[in-house]
């Protein structure tokens, strides 16, 4: 629930609280402020792309490769990713890829009185969540065999940061073992995004006879996610709980990115930062896979892509109660700015 009417600006102590004041406006305002500080005129050549259906999918991520003059350049300065948390200036350098598939298990012609048919017939849901809990072990960690895990070597939460960020209630431990930016980054995730099964509000004392879920698979930035892929396919498929059978059908993959950082683009990024901030930069990842960021990685291959921006990690995007912290706002335009004169 929100504080304050979502659409409506809302000032906040160091801030404005507003429906994507973040995650869209911020990025733009931030790059807009840059150019302002020129004059309009900077002093390298400048190419500005606003693209506001990443949410959605949109037709432009697959774009870039097919007109690759129109995005020459040497670099690429992407404003939708933020410090990790205010005040550090943060370049995220890595992006997991992604990848998805449906499971589903049929056991009966129709659902069967529990009382007449339970203990012998089988259950199909009962045959799904056995399957499924076979993709972890006991500590939480991915159990499939042929997904990639690294120690991560960059700057991660805290564990009180990533339980406040999460929204974790208060007792309830985090998922696996190692470091946290191994398990958020450098190593996989699978996660159960949905379950096609009676409703508890509709419950009746009958065996059920069909029942599906959609699973959604994050994996190391440079894993293949198509190999990725078939590797959870070929665990799912093996596996026969209660001598029940599982009809495995994979979806659609999404590649993950790392940056090349040791060229002159990221050693100027890292002054700017430096300047704007007073500090040193860290570098991150992020969960999500950019489609966009991967085109244009295709289309000018020899272009370094650069993302920071002025929504830290912090800053509830896509959630309720979003907001911006001026300071950040700040800090971003004017990196970008130092970058220019870089």
């Amino acid at each position: 629930r929100w504080a304050s009417p979502p659409f409506e600006p809302a000032g906040i102590p160091g801030g404005v609280r507003a429906r994507g004041i973040a995650d869209g406006k911020a990025n733009v305002m931030a790059h807009i402020g840059a150019l302002r500080a020129y004059g309009g005129r900077p002093p390298v050549g400048i190419r500005i792309i606003f693209e506001g259906q990443a949410e959605h999918g949109s037709a432009f991520d697959a774009y870039p490769p097919t007109d690759p003059g129109m995005f020459a350049c040497d670099a690429m300065l992407i404003a939708d990713t933020g410090n990790i948390r205010p005040g550090t200036p943060t370049l995220t350098t890595a992006l997991r890829g992604a990848a998805d598939l449906l499971v589903e298990v049929r056991t009966l012609d129709a659902p069967v009185h529990s009382g007449a048919y339970g203990g012998a017939a089988p259950d199909a849901l009962l045959a799904l969540v056995t399957a499924l809990a076979t993709l972890h072990d006991a500590h939480g960690d991915v159990a499939v065999a042929g997904l990639r895990r690294e120690p991560w070597d960059g700057t991660t939460f805290t564990d009180d940061e990533f339980r406040e960020l999460a929204g974790i209630t208060d007792g309830t431990p985090l998922m696996g073992s190692g470091g946290l930016g191994e398990r958020l980054w450098s190593g996989p995730a699978i996660t159960v995004v949905g379950l096609d099964a009676p409703p508890v509000t509709s419950a009746a004392p009958a065996v059920v006879p069909r029942a599906r879920a959609a699973l959604n698979l994050r994996v190391h930035t440079r894993q293949d996610p198509r190999e990725a892929l078939t590797a959870l396919v070929r665990h799912l498929e093996r596996l026969r709980p209660f001598g029940i059978p599982l009809t495995v059908t994979p979806g659609g993959v999404r590649p993950g990115y790392e940056a090349a950082t040791g060229g002159p683009a990221y050693r100027a990024a890292r002054t700017a930062l430096r300047r704007a901030w007073g500090t040193d930069p860290v570098h991150t990842a992020a969960g999500g896979s950019f489609p966009l960021v991967n085109g244009l990685a295709a289309a000018v291959p020899d272009a370094e892509i650069l993302l920071f921006g002025p929504a830290d990690q912090l800053c509830q995007r896509h959630g309720p109660d979003e907001r911006v912290l001026l300071s950040e706002l700040r800090g971003a335009l004017l990196a970008e700015a130092a970058f220019f004169a870089e």
